[in-house]
Order: structure tokens, then C-alpha cells, then sequence
């Protein structure tokens, strides 16, 4: 039975609040967005702004994620993200977070009603400019462990859109893109890009609005469109037809604006099991985007209790484009490749620290052995068994430290020219299994 004191926190202010597991998070706009089908096709009833905050913070969701994170994150940075600037950023933005609070996403079938909050959970840090924010776990099934039937995007696409209207019909082309064409009612379409009733009501109007939308997809995205007359019933419009290209203009092929993180790349594939030194070799020939594409498609493809070596399969697939990614070029980027050499030479250096640490813990019971005042066999075990719990516990430690600093783990690789530290570490695996199969 824990304590209340694991579970609570005594604020300054001599308050009780409860303990919450943060994830300091930082959004990019080349981040994806990976989002159910299903969930699109919903209306949302969100401002511009309210869907910018909803998205960018569901750009942070893993395929794998068990359960969505409590992210901090500071005000300032998701401001600029957001386009806000001047004094008043910070009551904007908790404006905006408290009208998310407040509002719900309704889902309506034959016999249920059915009403989601946005947002679970909101606490705003007191003179530090940070944000504590989760998503509403009811939304779980519209952005995580999603194997089909999903559509997905880079944020900085959408986010450069100025009105909800081209956002929305951006996303309902993009489900469809690969069809080259979508088809929708009058009623559709209005229903779908949340028009409100005494609104566009001519068809005049209707067209301007889609001609806007259209516009501004074109300049600002990585898709366009046509659209005509699909059908009539009589002289009046019943549907139209979108037929949707690739807007190879705004889609990036040799260089990012952004300078990707090489920390996070290789940490990303190192948790898959790929050693440090092939992830390296691995980024230093192929675009992070390519990578990322590659190994999300892995993971939100193929059930991974299905792959005996999923580490194996993951490079087969960047090496071999199952993804089918449009990166595939090498990413031109002296800044990058500066930064790659620095993490590869720092992760060098923490990993023979580590290793280290572990061969004194096995130094200091060898001289234990060797003062020869072990009589029994007993004894030489039990000190064998003390020695094996120490390196345990102090593999535990590094692998900890390591995640708390959002550095890639120690693998089995970095110890396997060691017998001794190579089944420490078969173990140490098999124990974590057996916890995780429990929890």
C-alpha cells in the first residue's frame, strides 16, 4: 500500500496537489500529426486556435504510447508556434487552453450520445512561464495504436493556414489522397467543413469559399486541388468532385528549414534496438524525415509481437523505402552533420563512463575473491549473487539516468565483449519484460 506522500506533493503555499509524471516537450512544426480517419470526418467545433493547440500537442503522441503524456511546456514556445506574439501571450494562451476545458467533442450514433472533453488536465506554473497539459484519454482511439484507416501530416503545413475552413479541407483531401478524388454533397461538404447554417447559402458564395480554400491549400501546403460539378439535380448543384495532386512545389526534397534533432534521431532508433553505431551510419546516409517515415511505418503497421527481430526489420525497411517515403535523398545540412558528430562523440564517452562503472563493481569483488578469505562454496556464491544484484541495480541506475536525460539506452551491443556483464544484461532484459507483462 503506498503512502500518501507518494502520491501527493506539498506545494509552497502549503497545498496538497497530486503527484503527475511530466514530460518536458518541445513542438516542432515538422513534427507528424497521425490521426483516425474516423476522427476527420467528425466536426470538431474548434477555433483556429483551439485546433492549433489540440494538434501540436497531439503531434507529441508515440505510436506506442500506452497512455497520452502530461506535457509541460513552456508558454513562450508554444506561442511562437502558434503565431502569438506581443504582452498578452500568456493570458491568450490560457484563454485558449480554458475554452478547450470547456467545450466537447460530440459523437453522435443510433442510440448514444456521446461527449468528449478536449482536455483532461491544465495547471499553469507560476512564475516560470510553463504549461502542465494532457489530452483527454476518451480521444485515445483517434491518435494512438492506429494500424489502418489513419491519416497523417507535418504540422507546419497546417499550421500556416489562416482560416479553419482550409484546414478542414485540407485534412478531408488528405485522407483521400491517395485516391486522387473525393466526391461530396452540398450537404456534405457543408457539414463537414462545420458551415454554419445561415452561412455560404447561395452557391456563389459557397464557390468563393472554395476557391479561398483552394488558394491558400496551394500556396501553403503539400497539396492542391481542382474542383467541378459532379452532379445536378435539375438546374440546381447537388455534389462536386475534388481531385487532389501532390504539391511537389511546397514539398521539401534536399533541404528542411528547420535543422532536425540528431539526439532525438538516434535516441528514436536506439529505442527500437538499433545500436548507436549503425544509427549513426544510418542518419548519416539517409534524410531524418526518410528515417522517421520508415520507422513509423514499422511501428504503426506491423504488430511488433509479430517481428522475432524488430531492430533488423526496421533497417530493412529504411534501407529499402517501405514506406515509400518522398525523402529519399541525402539530407544536405552542414549544422546537422556538425551536431551528429558531436552527439555520436558524447554518447561515445557517457557509454565507456557507463561501462566502466560497471567493470569497478566487478573489479571490487574480484579483489574480494582475491583476499582468499572465501572458505566455503556457499560464501563464493553468495558473493557471486551479491555481485550479479549490484550490477543490476546499477544497470537500472544508467538506464534511468539516461532516460531522464533523453539519451538513447545502454544496449546489449555496448556490453557483448564482456561474458559476464553480456548475462547481467540478458537478465536485466528478461526482469523488465516480466514488470512490463505485470503492469
Amino acid at each position: 500500500m503506498s503512502n500518501l506522500s507518494d502520491q501527493f506533493l506539498l506545494e509552497d503555499d502549503g497545498q496538497l496537489s497530486l503527484k503527475v509524471e511530466e514530460v518536458p516537450a518541445e513542438i516542432k512544426d515538422y513534427y507528424w500529426v497521425t490521426q483516425s480517419n474516423d476522427f476527420i470526418n467528425l466536426r470538431h467545433n474548434l477555433s483556429l486556435m483551439e485546433r492549433r493547440i489540440i494538434f501540436a500537442l497531439a503531434s507529441l503522441v508515440q505510436p506506442d504510447d500506452d497512455e497520452f503524456k502530461t506535457y509541460t511546456i513552456y508558454v513562450k514556445d508554444l506561442a511562437d508556434l502558434l503565431g502569438l506574439s506581443g504582452r498578452s501571450i500568456y493570458d491568450r494562451v490560457e484563454k485558449t487552453i480554458d475554452q478547450l476545458q470547456s467545450k466537447q467533442l460530440v459523437i453522435e450514433s443510433d442510440k448514444i450520445l456521446h461527449k468528449i472533453t478536449w482536455i483532461q488536465s491544465a495547471a499553469y506554473i507560476k512564475g516560470e512561464g510553463r504549461v502542465r497539459i494532457k489530452l483527454s484519454e476518451d480521444l485515445a482511439p483517434f491518435f494512438r495504436n492506429l494500424s489502418s484507416r489513419f491519416t497523417r501530416y507535418r504540422l507546419k503545413y497546417v499550421f500556416k493556414l489562416q482560416s479553419v475552413y482550409s484546414w478542414r479541407m485540407y485534412e478531408l483531401l488528405k485522407e483521400r489522397e491517395f485516391r486522387k478524388e473525393r466526391i461530396f454533397t452540398v450537404k456534405e461538404l457543408r457539414e463537414k467543413l462545420e458551415i454554419p447554417p445561415d452561412k455560404y447559402k447561395m452557391l456563389k458564395h459557397l464557390r468563393a469559399l472554395l476557391d479561398s480554400t483552394q488558394a491558400e491549400i496551394e500556396e501553403k501546403t503539400d497539396i492542391k486541388f481542382t474542383y467541378d460539378v459532379y452532379k445536378r439535380k435539375g438546374r440546381a448543384v447537388e455534389s462536386f468532385i475534388f481531385r487532389i495532386e501532390h504539391n511537389y512545389r511546397n514539398m521539401p526534397q534536399e533541404k528542411e528549414a528547420a535543422s532536425y534533432d540528431a539526439e532525438k534521431l538516434l535516441t528514436m532508433l536506439a529505442k527500437y534496438g538499433i545500436h548507436r553505431k549503425k544509427a549513426i551510419q544510418l542518419a548519416t546516409r539517409y534524410h531524418p524525415f526518410y528515417i522517421e517515415d520508415n520507422v513509423r511505418y514499422v511501428i504503426t503497421t506491423v504488430p511488433e509481437k509479430n517481428i522475432r527481430n524488430l531492430a533488423g526489420y526496421i533497417i530493412k525497411a529504411i534501407e529499402h523505402n517501405y514506406a515509400g517515403s518522398v525523402h529519399d535523398v541525402p539530407y544536405d545540412d552542414a549544422l546537422f552533420d556538425m551536431e551528429l558528430r558531436h552527439v555520436s562523440e558524447e554518447l561515445e564517452e557517457m557509454t565507456k563512463a557507463d561501462i566502466e562503472s560497471l567493470n569497478q563493481i566487478i573489479e571490487s569483488y574480484k579483489n574480494i575473491l582475491h583476499r582468499g578469505t572465501l572458505k566455503t562454496v556457499d560464501e563464493i556464491q553468495m558473493i557471486g549473487q551479491e555481485r550479479e544484484e549490484m550490477l543490476l541495480r546499477k544497470l537500472d541506475a544508467i538506464q534511468a539516468h539516461r532516460k531522464k536525460q533523453h539519451k538513447p539506452p545502454l544496449l546489449y551491443e555496448d556490453v557483448q565483449d564482456n561474458p559476464l556483464l553480456r548475462d547481467v544484461y540478458e537478465k536485466w532484459e528478461q526482469m523488465q519484460f516480466a514488470e512490463e507483462n505485470v503492469s
